[in-house]
């Protein structure tokens, strides 16, 4: 599986090392009734990574960005390759979500589409940040039957989080109308509590 190794950027060592992402078969809203969000077309970075990432607006409400890694000169580190998504926004109340498009391939080696979601801000100041939605909250939902979705957990699966616990995968199978109603009616801090140190993002152009 394709994953947001680099997207939601900082403290993702779970990402590196995992496919530990929440995919969705449905967005969290409909790209025809959405819009792209300005604010953040352009370029932004991280400080302690040297990653780029570039913001266009595509088509509709459609967006696309290119992540880059500067050289690095520290000994045995090399650039790495960059990484593309195709995206789209969601508003829920006075909060903004990124619906990122995920090209993965089924068991027979069909292509198949999927979503993930991350829950993202720019403050007055214009720092970005964004927090990818938490594998447990959403297991926790779906095991409580507030969500449709299948969990799955390796024969020897990797331990993460503290306290340390398996790592699983989660695939919703709900609808657009029921992931948007969960979303809005759900203590979002609780699911996106996952990466609450993630590095933020800054213009360029305040270099």
């Amino acid at each position: 599986m394709k994953t947001l190794s680099r997207l939601a950027s900082g403290a993702l060592l779970c990402l590196l090392l995992t496919s530990c992402v929440v995919t969705s078969d449905n967005p969290l809203s409909s790209p025809e009734t959405a819009k792209p969000d300005p604010r953040l077309v352009g370029d932004w970075f991280t400080k302690a990574e040297g990653d780029v990432f570039h913001f266009t607006i595509t088509h509709g409400a459609w967006m696309h960005v290119v992540i880059t890694s500067k050289a690095d000169n520290r000994p045995g580190m090399i650039d790495r390759k960059p990484e593309e998504y195709d995206f789209f926004p969601t508003v829920i109340g006075n909060e903004t979500f990124l619906n990122v498009r995920l090209i993965d391939k089924d068991k027979q080696g069909h292509p198949l589409k999927t979503y993930t979601f991350l829950r993202y801000s720019i403050s007055p100041d214009r720092i970005l940040r964004m927090e990818m939605i938490s594998q447990d909250a959403v297991a926790e939902a779906v095991r409580a039957g507030k969500l449709k979705g299948t969990i799955h957990q390796d024969k020897n699966p990797l331990m993460v989080g503290q306290p340390a616990h398996p790592d699983i995968d989660v695939t919703l199978h709900d609808s657009t109308s029921r992931l948007f109603a969960f979303l809005r009616d759900s203590n979002r801090d609780t699911l996106f509590s996952g990466n609450k140190d993630n590095e933020p993002l800054y213009p360029v152009d305040s270099k």
